[in-house]
């Protein structure tokens, strides 16, 4: 089992990611131990005409012999975009606002009593189908605001020290400074419905609020998701290797390939901006629960997670198959 090295995670400014993508993972977690020499570029090694253009957004001609695998590794997802929060209604799935609140329950709050703000709400009879996950009720995401020696948005604020696989997989998961809320039936009677109390706007990843549209689409493994390695056989720096001097290419062509630039995403591969924490524990088949990146003042909300980062919530299989929402593991990542 491995782990991402602890003193690289949640680096600050280290690089952009384009620049760890062309340094081929010099600031990625996928390469915890110093980079070995290149290996020398074998004679049958592809050669690419320099006159020619390859577009960004096509499979590299240089990868066709991995077609296969790449198409095997195709997951669906649901794109999330925004659309005007005019006419929402309590219950409609949105980004920030006011919370979906049934009378009678209890709203999320931090240890202090604190009320925690909703980041997001799912209303899965408003979503394309998609298998493994619900295709009624609702799922709601509440975080705690700024940043503290206690949490980061919500989430953990750093590994642990000494760093313990285990025990960082139990920060993470602590629904402390953070909320999963699992609503089976959705009630749609304004009357039965409660008004949720006013929660601190201040230092938040986000501010406004959005309703949302949701596309059905299909994506291959991007560069930065844990299961790399399970479809292309080796982790990915190793991978982009084989290909000498063409590798830095390579790399950046397969990831605009791959990576869709989506506002938020619900399954399909994860696009952390550094580290993926799933690669800690492999083997628990984690999938994307919800997934969000920055948003510059789009249909009224505006996203930005610390310098060009995300968050992401992320639950095992089972977990979910089981409606089990007590051990998902929220994660911020940024620049």
């Amino acid at each position: 089992m491995t782990h991402a090295d602890p003193h690289r995670h949640r680096a600050r400014g280290a690089c952009v990611w384009l620049a760890a993508a062309l340094a081929l993972g010099a600031c990625s977690p996928h390469n915890p131990e110093p980079a070995p020499e290149p290996e020398p570029e074998p004679a049958s090694a592809p050669v690419r005409d320099k006159a020619r253009r390859v577009s960004y957004g096509a499979l590299p001609p240089e990868l066709a012999p991995y077609t296969g695998k790449i198409d095997a590794s195709r997951l669906a997802y649901i794109d999330i975009t925004l659309k005007a929060p005019q006419r929402l209604a309590p219950w409609n799935s949105r980004l920030g606002g006011p919370a979906y609140l049934p009378k009678g329950q209890a709203y999320p709050r931090d240890p202090d009593g604190v009320p925690l703000a909703l980041l997001a709400q799912l209303n899965f009879a408003e979503m394309p189908p998609l298998d493994g996950y619900p295709a009624t009720g609702m799922l709601q995401f509440f975080i705690a605001g700024g940043e503290s020696s206690a949490h980061s948005y919500g989430s953990a604020p750093d590994f642990p020290t000494p760093f313990d696989e285990q025990r960082y997989l139990a920060l993470l998961s602590a629904q402390r400074y953070f909320r999963v809320v699992h609503h089976p039936r959705v009630e749609q009677n304004p009357q039965k419905l409660a008004r949720p109390p006013a929660a601190p706007t201040d230092a938040l990843p986000f501010s406004g609020t959005a309703g949302l549209v949701f596309k059905r689409d299909t994506a291959p493994v991007s560069v930065d998701d844990y299961r790399f390695q399970r479809y292309l056989g080796k982790p990915r720096d190793a991978f982009f290797r084989q290909f000498g001097g063409l590798s830095e290419d390579l790399l950046a062509e397969y990831a605009h390939y791959a990576n869709k630039e989506v506002v938020a995403q619900v399954g399909g591969y994860s696009n952390p901006a550094q580290d993926d924490p799933r690669a800690s524990w492999p083997d628990d088949d984690w999938i994307v629960l919800l997934e969000l990146h920055g948003s510059e003042a789009d249909q009224g909300l505006r996203m930005m997670w610390g310098d060009m980062g995300m968050g992401a919530f992320y639950i095992r299989r089972n977990d979910l198959e089981r409606r089990d929402f007590s051990r998902v593991l929220y994660y911020v990542d940024s620049y």
